[in-house]
C-alpha cells in the first residue's frame, strides 16, 4: 500500500519521467542501431563465438530459477540478478574457453561414462551431495535410480525439476571434462635431468660474502628534484608492468530527497489523527488498525525488558504503566511510532520440549507420501497420547517410528531449548501455558502435535506491544524541488572546473568514486548506479564531462567524469603520481652509485670502500641461489641472483637493490655434496609446476583468449 501511495503521489513527475525514458529509449536505441550495425544483438564475442543477448538471457533466466528454487524466494534482488548475470558470463568464458582446447585434443564424455558417474559403483561427488541423506549421512543409490524413473512425473508436480537436473547432468560433465584437461596436463610435464640438476645446485650451493648498503631512506626526499625526464626514462622502461583494463573515475553530487517542513507539517496532522483514532479502537481490532497504518505488520510476540527498542523499553516498563496505555507520537529520523500496551504477562524466556507429528494431506510442509485425512490425524494423535501415558517411556520409541517430523528419527522428537515465540503460535502457547511434564495434543497448521514439556526458564515479566510506524515520504512538490536544483546544477556547470566551483562555493558534499569498471555495480552511498557507469562509458564522454540528472530511488544525482583509462598501457600522466616514489628511488641511487663510484681507487679493499663511505660491512654466510632476502634488508632477489655471477675476490659494482644500493665481494663458494641422484629435485620440480597449472593454465588461456564483452550496452 505504501508503494501505491507513493506511486499515485508523484504521478505527475512519473508521466513525465516515462515519456522522457521512453523517447530516449526510443531514438538512444535508434541511434545505437544506426552507429553499430547487428553488434548491439550480440551481448559478446568469445573466441570467435558470438553471444546474442537472447542466449545470454535465456541461460541468466535460468541461473535465476535454480537460485529462486535454492533460497525459497519468489523473486531476485536487483544485485542477485546482477551477481547471475556476472556468473553466467563467467561460466560461458570459461566453457567456451576450454571448449576449444577440449575439441583439440578430442576429450569428450561418453553417454556410458555418464550413466557411470551417475549410476556407478562410484558416483561423481555432485551425485552423493545430492542424494545422501542429511541425517544419516549416508548415500542412497536407489533414490537416484527411482528419481530418474520418475523425473517426469515430478517435473508435472514441480515444474523445472527436469532443467535443474539437467542443469546438474551438465556440471558433471563439465567437471568429468576439466579434470581430464588437468590430468592430461600434469601428466605431460617432464623435468629433464639437467633441470632437476640446477634446481639441486641453486638450493645446495652457498657463499659467504661481505657488503655495505647506503639505503635510499637515508637521503630526505625533499632533496630530490625530478624532472620530465626522469618521469619519461622511468615510464619508457617499466611502463608495461601498469597494463591496466579499462576505468573510470568520477566526482558526484547527490541531491537527497527527504521530507520538506511542508511535507512534516502534513504527517504531523496525520499522526495526530491516527493517534486518536486508536484510542477508539477495542482491542481485538487492535492487529487490523494497526496493518492498515503501520509501515509494520503487526507483532504479537510478547517482549521482556531490554528487547525492545531503547524508546520504548523505557515507557513501557515503567513502574505505572498498565494495560491499554498509549505512547507517543514519538519521532526519529523522518520516522512516527506510536505504541500501545496490549498485555502484560509472566512468561518464561525459553522452554524445552519435545513433540511427536501427525500431519495430513493438505497440511503445511506435508510430505507428498501423507494421504491420511484432517480427522485420522487427530484420531492416531489421540490414540497414541493414550498410550504414552499409561506407558511414558514409550515416547522416544513412538517419536522415532511415528512422527511425520524429518528429525525425529535421531532426536527422537527433543527439540532442545528455544525461545519464547520461536515456534508457531499454539505449540508456543501450550509449552507457555502447561508446565514441565505435561503430556498435550495440539493442532498447528503443521498437524497434530503431541508435546512433551520438558523444560522451562524462570518466568519474568514481559509485555506486548502493538506499534505503529509510519515514515514520512516526501511529496511530489518536494520531489520536483529537488529534481529541479539537480537540473539547474547540472545545466549551470557542464564543465569540471565549473563543477568544482559550484560545490566550493555553495559549500556541496561531493564524493569521489575511482576505477569504475564498465561492470562495476556498486558505489558508495548510491543504490543501483549502473546508468552512471554506462554513461562514464559511453563513446561521446570525455574527461571532463558533466552528467545529465540520475534518478536513483529516492536521489538525485549529477556526476563528473576526472579520469579516463582505457584497455593497455596506461599514459603517463595517468600513473605519474604511483610511480613517483619509484623515480625518486632511482634518483637516489643514481646519486648513490656515482658518489660510491668516486670513491673507488685501484687497488682498495672492500673494508676500505665502506669506511670511506660511512657504511659498516656485513657478512652473510650460507647463502643460497633461492635465498630471497638479505637480513635487515627485506626482499632483494636480484642483488642475490647477481652475487652468484661474481667471481671470489673481486669487489662488486654498485648494485640497485630495493632497500639501497650495494656493494658485494664474494669471500668464498661452498660447494654442493656430490651426486648423481636428483630424483627428489625432480619430483619437488614436477609438483611445484602441478601446483601451478590448477590456477595458472586457464588464466594463460582467457588471457590469450580473444573475448569481447559487450554487456553494458545491455545492462
Amino acid at each position: 500500500m505504501a508503494v501505491i501511495g507513493k506511486i499515485r503521489k508523484r504521478g505527475g513527475i512519473i508521466t513525465i519521467i516515462v515519456g522522457l525514458a521512453l523517447a530516449s529509449f526510443v531514438l538512444g536505441d535508434f541511434l545505437r542501431k544506426s552507429n553499430r550495425g547487428s553488434k548491439t544483438s550480440n551481448i559478446g564475442e568469445i573466441c570467435g563465438e558470438k553471444i546474442t543477448y537472447t542466449d545470454f538471457e535465456k541461460k541468466v533466466e535460468e541461473q535465476s530459477e535454480l537460485m529462486k528454487q535454492q533460497t525459497g524466494k519468489e523473486n531476485l534482488t536487483a544485485d542477485q540478478v546482477f551477481q547471475v548475470r556476472e556468473e553466467t558470463w563467467k561460466n560461458l568464458v570459461r566453457d567456451i574457453v576450454l571448449a576449444q582446447e577440449y575439441d583439440e585434443l578430442g576429450l569428450v564424455v561418453s553417454s556410458d561414462e555418464l550413466w557411470d558417474l551417475v549410476q556407478g559403483k562410484e558416483p561423481h561427488q555432485y551425485i552423493l551431495q545430492n542424494f545422501t541423506d542429511p541425517q544419516t549421512g549416508q548415500f542412497n543409490a536407489a533414490q537416484v535410480r527411482s528419481f530418474l524413473q520418475n523425473l517426469d512425473q515430478y517435473e508435472q508436480q514441480k515444474p523445472g525439476t527436469k532443467a535443474q537436473w539437467e542443469n546438474l547432468e551438465q556440471s558433471i560433465k563439465s567437471d568429468r571434462l576439466y579434470n581430464k584437461y588437468m590430468t592430461l596436463i600434469k601428466g605431460g610435464l617432464y623435468v629433464p635431468k639437467a633441470l632437476a640438476q640446477k634446481d639441486y645446485e641453486q638450493k645446495n650451493k652457498k657463499i659467504v660474502f661481505r657488503f655495505f648498503t647506503n639505503r635510499y631512506s637515508d637521503i630526505p626526499d625533499t632533496k630530490v628534484t625530478l624532472t620530465d625526464e626522469d618521469f619519461q626514462k622511468y615510464y619508457d622502461a617499466h611502463k608495461q608492468e601498469y597494463e591496466q583494463e579499462p576505468s573510470r573515475d568520477i566526482e558526484y553530487l547527490s541531491f537527497d530527497v527527504n521530507p520538506s517542513e511542508t511535507d512534516l507539517k502534513k504527517a504531523d496532522e496525520d499522526i495526530k489523527q491516527i493517534r486518536t483514532d486508536i484510542e477508539k479502537q477495542e482491542n481485538i481490532d487492535i492487529p487490523t488498525f494497526v496493518t492498515r497504518y503501520s509501515d509494520d505488520k503487526y507483532d504479537s510476540l510478547y517482549y521482556k525488558k531490554g528487547a525492545l527498542p531503547m524508546l520504548l523499553d523505557t515507557v513501557v516498563f515503567k513502574a505505572k504503566t498498565k494495560k491499554g496505555d498509549i505512547f507517543g507520537p514519538y519521532y526519529n529520523d523522518f520516522t512516527y511510532t506510536i505504541a500501545k500496551v496490549m498485555d502484560f504477562q509472566v512468561r518464561p524466556d525459553s522452554m524445552k520440549a519435545s513433540h511427536i507429528l501427525f500431519s495430513y494431506k493438505g497440511a503445511l510442509k506435508a510430505a507428498e507420501t501423507i494421504t491420511r485425512t484432517k480427522d485420522r490425524a487427530k484420531t492416531i494423535a489421540d490414540s497414541v497420547l493414550a498410550v504414552i501415558k499409561k506407558n511414558p517411556k514409550k515416547f522416544d520409541t513412538l517419536a522415532k517410528t511415528l512422527s511425520d517430523d524429518p528429525t525425529a528419527k535421531t532426536k527422537a522428537g527433543d527439540l532442545n531449548w528455544f525461545a519464547d515465540g520461536a515456534m508457531v503460535g499454539p505449540f508456543n502457547e501450550a509449552c507457555i501455558k502447561g508446565k514441565e511434564g505435561d503430556l498435550k495434543v495440539v493442532e498447528t497448521d503443521f498437524g497434530y502435535h503431541i508435546i512433551k514439556i520438558t523444560g522451562k526458564k524462570k518466568p519474568e515479566n514481559k509485555v506486548r506491544v502493538a506499534v505503529i510506524t509510519k515514515k514520512i515520504e516526501p511529496s511530489n512538490e518536494t520531489f520536483q524541488t529537488i529534481y529541479s536544483d539537480a537540473s539547474a546544477f547540472a545545466g549551470e556547470n557542464t564543465t569540471i572546473e565549473q563543477f568544482n566551483k559550484s560545490v566550493i562555493n555553495k559549500k556541496l558534499n561531493k564524493k569521489i568514486a575511482e576505477y569504475l569498471t564498465p561492470m562495476t555495480d556498486a558505489i558508495a552511498g548510491l543504490d543501483s548506479p549502473r546508468e552512471i557507469i554506462r554513461w562514464s562509458f559511453e563513446e561521446g564522454t570525455k574527461k571532463g564531462d558533466v552528467s545529465k540528472v540520475f534518478d536513483l530511488q529516492g536521489k538525485y544525482v549529477v556526476a563528473c567524469i576526472t579520469e579516463i583509462r582505457e584497455k593497455g598501457i596506461p599514459t603517463l600522466d595517468q600513473i605519474k603520481t604511483q610511480i613517483e616514489p619509484l623515480v625518486k628511488r632511482e634518483k637516489k641511487a643514481e646519486t648513490i652509485i656515482k658518489k660510491i663510484n668516486a670513491l673507488k681507487t685501484a687497488g682498495i679493499s672492500i673494508d676500505q670502500l665502506a669506511s670511506k663511505n660511512n657504511a659498516p660491512v656485513d657478512t652473510l654466510d650460507n647463502v643460497t641461489f633461492s635465498t630471497y632476502s638479505v637480513p635487515g634488508y627485506g626482499p632483494e632477489p636480484e642483488i642475490i641472483g647477481a652475487l652468484f655471477t661474481m667471481k671470489t675476490g673481486v669487489i662488486s659494482e654498485p648494485m640497485k637493490g630495493n632497500a639501497g644500493v650495494f656493494v658485494a665481494q664474494i669471500d668464498k663458494f661452498i660447494e654442493p655434496a656430490a651426486t648423481k641422484d636428483y630424483t627428489t629435485n625432480k619430483s619437488q620440480v614436477v609438483m611445484n609446476f602441478k601446483n601451478r597449472v590448477g590456477y595458472d593454465l586457464y588464466n594463460a588461456l582467457e588471457k590469450s583468449a580473444t573475448i569481447k564483452d559487450n554487456r553494458i550496452l545491455f545492462y
